[in-house]
């Protein structure tokens, strides 16, 4: 019996420094963004979330990628 993982959607995340708490801990915030084609290329990616941190009020800590898979039992 063999399992093949067939690729769903992707999704990325960039991870931003909002700054230091009362006791000096890193505030990290966070913003994921849902249905990114799995064609994408990691350099195109991160250049969009470069792109998109820009737009935001904190530093870019981190762009991360998640690919999902269903793995389906063939029989």
């Amino acid at each position: 019996m063999a399992v093949v993982a067939n690729q769903a959607d992707s999704k990325f995340k960039i991870v931003l420094n909002a700054g230091v708490d009362e006791n000096n801990k890193d505030i990290i915030k966070s913003k994921t963004f849902s249905n990114v084609k799995s064609t994408v290329t990691n350099d195109n990616l991160f250049n969009l979330g470069v792109s998109l941190a820009g737009l935001q009020a904190h530093a870019l800590t981190n762009v991360v990628r998640y690919e999902e898979y269903q793995l389906i039992n063939e029989i």
